[in-house]
């Protein structure tokens, strides 16, 4: 006779909206646990759990509460208050199973002076502010791991959300290439490109889950030579997302529903900045001075970061009337430019944030695993 084994139930809960604060709830089903006994295989519960903890992550306190939920413990978080462009949040936990270490890593997404490091792709073979901000992790899960992984061997779940899935992508590589894939477990959310490596299909227990209709993860372009360490699993077409982002958040969904504007917008990119050096050195006039698509980049990071000054406002309603009209077009769709510089919200409501937003990834994870 059969014993049915009783399932495990865990409840994370994440933010979905800071005005109102507004959370949500994930409740993940699992057999015996929630990590695979195999991480070269796409695991639905995986991804549902890591979905929970990468969006927690702008939560120190969610985030905790939710490690504690899936029995982790020794909780370490680092620069999650800070903004220092050369770091990024992190939270290591660890928990023993059958004389193994098993760590959850997760980086938070990004915030303040962070923005200039998305923007800082530099000229290496990996994105050069991810990396940077990849050091500043593995420096901090070295730290761990020695103090605590004594006679056991260290097992790593790693996940995080935009920014944050760029440098856990980086970071997965590394540590699959110390420790070896089966002790690497990684799930990365609405991660931009990280790499010009031919090599990333090598590392098949990291799972890159992204949307097409979010520009974030076509950067830098795959015409640079740029892709993702690992497999790419999409969640384009999944199905109508709009009626579990309302669910969601209480707002109508003004989000890309199709590729189409996010490829022009990438054509114009290319036709600006065909390659990496002209990224940096290819200036354009924008209302009498000369600015590279880096420079730009750089005026969207005062922004997003709250540093908007009139000179900086300036930039962008003179670069409405420049070569780069098309790409403040887009980045501004779904609103007016001037409501997108006069918010007090770091990252304001447009086509392009709800597009990227964790409600979004979220809704659009539902559908996906539900189907």
């Amino acid at each position: 006779m059969a014993v049915k084994t009783k399932k495990k139930e865990y409840d994370l809960r994440y933010p979905i909206s800071d005005a109102p604060r507004k959370t949500a709830l994930s409740r993940i089903m699992a057999e015996d646990d929630f990590l695979p006994s195999n991480s070269l295989f796409f695991s639905k519960i995986a991804a549902e759990t890591a979905a929970a903890l990468s969006m927690s992550a702008a939560d120190e306190k969610l985030l905790r509460d939710n490690l504690k939920e899936l029995g982790f413990s020794d909780i370490l978080t680092a620069a999650f208050l800070q903004t220092d462009r050369g770091k990024i949040g992190v939270c290591i936990a660890s928990r023993v199973r059958e004389n193994r270490l098993q760590l959850a890593v997760v980086l938070r997404g990004t915030t303040g002076d962070e923005w200039y490091s998305n923007f800082d792709v530099g000229y290496t073979a990996e994105h050069s502010g991810f990396a940077k901000a990849a050091d500043y992790a593995e420096q901090k899960i070295g730290d761990y791991v020695f103090t605590r992984a004594i006679g056991m061997e260290p097992e790593f779940f790693i996940t995080g959300y935009s920014r944050g899935g760029a440098v856990a992508n980086i970071l997965a590589k590394r540590l699959c290439d110390r420790y070896g894939l089966e002790h690497v477990c990684a799930y990365t959310f609405a991660s931009p490109c990280t790499t010009i490596s031919r090599r990333t299909n090598s590392y098949a227990c990291i799972f890159n889950l992204v949307r097409q209709e979010d520009f974030f993860t076509r950067l830098p372009l795959e015409n640079w030579g740029y892709t993702r360490y690992g497999k790419t699993v999409s969640l384009s077409d999944v199905g109508d997302i709009t009626k579990l982002f309302y669910q969601l958040t209480g707002d109508e969904y003004i989000g890309f529903t199709r590729q189409g504007p996010v490829d022009g917008f990438l054509c114009a990119v290319q036709k600006l900045a065909p390659n990496v050096n002209a990224y940096y050195r290819r200036r354009r006039d924008v209302g009498g001075q000369k600015l590279s698509m880096n420079e730009l980049m750089n005026a969207v990071a005062d922004m997003l970061s709250r540093q908007m000054d009139e000179a900086a406002a300036d930039v962008f309603f003179s670069a409405m009337l420049s070569d780069y009209a098309d790409l403040i077009s887009f980045l501004s769709s779904g609103t007016d430019l001037s409501e997108i510089i006069g918010s007090a919200s770091a990252v304001p409501r447009c086509s392009v944030a709800d597009s990227h937003s964790p409600a979004a990834y979220m809704a659009a994870l539902g559908v996906f695993l539900h189907q």
